[in-house]
C-alpha cells in the first residue's frame, strides 16, 4: 500500500507540473503578454513629475558645465544600459567638492563619479549646494 500512495504522489506532481509548465506558456504566448509595457517605460512612468517620483534634490538645472561620462567597454560588450543617480555637493564658487554614487549599475560607477566631479554650477553667495544628478547609459540598436 505504501508504494501505491508513492506512485500516486509521483504522478501527481507530475500532472501538477505539467499543468503550470503548459499554462506558463500558454500565458506567455497570448496576446495579453504583447500588451504589457516593458520594465523601463515603467521605470519611466514611476519616475515622471506627474507620478510622484521625479527627483526634488535634482539640481541639473543649476549647471553651467556638464560632462558626460564615456560608456565602458564592458558595458557596450554586455549591452548594459541603465540611469546612474550622483549625489553631489558644490561649494559656494560652483565645484563639485564631493560626488557619490547613490544608485544604477555598478558596472557605470566610476565614469559617473569621475564626470559628476568635472560639472561646474552657478556660484551662489552665501550656500553651497547639494543634491543629485542623472546620467543615461543607453546604446543604439
Amino acid at each position: 500500500m505504501n508504494r501505491m500512495s508513492q506512485r500516486y504522489r509521483a504522478g501527481s506532481r507530475f500532472r501538477i507540473a505539467t499543468f503550470v509548465i503548459a499554462f506558463s506558456l500558454a500565458t506567455l504566448g497570448s496576446p495579453l503578454a504583447s500588451v504589457r509595457p516593458a520594465t523601463d517605460d515603467v521605470l519611466t512612468l514611476w519616475a515622471s513629475p506627474d507620478f510622484g517620483g521625479f527627483d526634488e534634490r535634482n539640481i541639473e538645472q543649476f549647471a553651467t558645465a556638464q560632462i558626460q561620462p564615456s560608456y565602458p567597454t564592458a558595458a557596450q560588450k554586455y549591452r548594459i544600459q541603465g540611469t546612474v543617480t550622483v549625489e553631489i555637493a558644490v561649494s559656494k564658487d560652483g565645484k563639485v567638492e564631493k560626488a557619490e554614487f547613490l544608485k544604477g549599475h555598478a558596472i557605470f560607477r566610476a565614469v559617473s563619479i569621475e564626470a559628476a566631479r568635472q560639472w561646474q554650477f552657478e556660484a551662489t553667495k552665501n550656500a553651497s549646494l547639494e543634491g543629485t544628478i542623472n546620467f543615461t547609459f543607453r546604446l543604439d540598436r
